[in-house]
């Protein structure tokens, strides 16, 4: 016996591709909070100790 009603039509199992949902909105940079200002005169490295000189050398060690 014959279905008199024809099957029933199946959705593609396979869907298109869905469309991608809108970037989000970038929010705004942060303002820049306060920049260091560079010292105008910058004081020079301060100068390390001076090199203690070698004291004479003693006799041979034996």
């Amino acid at each position: 016996m014959t279905n008199p009603y024809p099957d029933p039509v199946h959705p593609d199992p396979t869907p298109g591709p869905t469309p991608e949902p809108p970037p989000a909105p970038t929010p705004p940079p942060p303002p820049p909070g306060p920049q260091p200002v560079p010292d105008p005169n910058p004081s020079p490295i301060p100068p390390g100790p001076e090199p203690v000189p070698n004291p004479e050398p003693g006799p041979p060690l034996s």
